[in-house]
């Protein structure tokens, strides 16, 4: 009996876990903690490129052809329009603390923790015999998000400077949830460089207000920083709103300490 108990349990191990798919980092974090004991958790958008942008490669669809289900925000319009089928698709997008239609939630932890419940709930209804498991995870991953939720709170709540001036205009949540003030060039994403017309606007804008600092995502090298730092006399601080790992072992707490880091710096914080 033993033995065939033994050579089960080894049985269990042997056999391949089933495939869950998130579509990009902000959305693989969470599911990773939450069904990373029971399942095999992969992030279709794996390298830099831009996601607003994204069509899915050769890779791409076998990858979302193996995996049971397929998790997403929901935001962007290629994601509703994913080769797979509705009954493996789950959009995250109900009842998020939206500002328009901008998909950057994940840049503030307190607006985050809204797509962290949906995902917990899709997981309890499309699993429900893990829900130990899912519960003992989702108030650990929880409980870390308050965590750094304050600590971007007090953080950022004594800073010399108000404005969050980005490259890319991802900062609104944060600007929103901490007292802040953010602005940044519209309608450019990846390597795009923005309209003059787009570039004159923000280099007046921090003339007026006295604004020197400007965060760009990384790996961003664009014409527009290099006018924008000669002509606003700003320095640029790097930030990642990709959420790409970029350090081993990178997970979302991880990154987003570093910038943290990089606005309590570029925002003049009292430490």
């Amino acid at each position: 009996m033993k033995t065939l108990l033994f050579l089960l349990l080894l049985l269990s191990f042997a056999l391949p876990r089933e495939l869950l798919m998130a579509t990009t980092y902000p959305i693989y974090y969470p599911l990773l903690y939450l069904a990373g004991e029971i399942y095999e958790v992969k992030v279709l958008i794996s390298t830099k490129t831009d996601v607003h942008h994204y069509e899915p490669k050769p890779q791409d669809l076998r990858n979302l052809k193996e995996a049971k289900h397929i998790f997403t925000l929901g935001l962007e319009s290629w994601e509703r329009k994913l080769p797979v089928s509705k009954e493996r698709l789950y959009l995250l997008n109900q009842n998020l603390p939206l500002i328009g239609n901008d998909p950057h939630l994940w840049m503030s932890p307190k607006s985050y923790q809204a797509v962290v419940d949906n995902l917990y709930k899709v997981l309890l209804k499309i699993d429900p015999k893990n829900q130990n498991i899912y519960e003992r995870r989702y108030r650990e991953f929880s409980k870390r998000l308050k965590d750094l939720d304050e600590k971007y709170r007090q953080s950022l709540s004594q800073c010399k400077n108000r404005w969050l001036v980005s490259t890319h205009l991802s900062l609104r949540y944060l600007a929103r949830d901490y007292g802040l003030r953010a602005e940044g060039l519209r309608g450019v994403h990846g390597e795009e460089e923005p309209k003059p017309s787009e570039l004159f606007r923000l280099i007046n804008l921090m003339k007026k207000e006295s604004i020197k600092s400007l965060f760009v995502e990384e790996g961003y090298q664009g014409k527009a920083v290099l006018k924008v730092q000669r002509e606003a006399g700003a320095k640029v601080y790097t930030i990642n709103t990709s959420l790409y790992p970029t350090k081993e072992g990178d997970d979302y707490f991880s990154i987003m300490e570093r910038n943290l880091s990089a606005f309590v710096e570029g925002l003049d914080c009292k430490k």
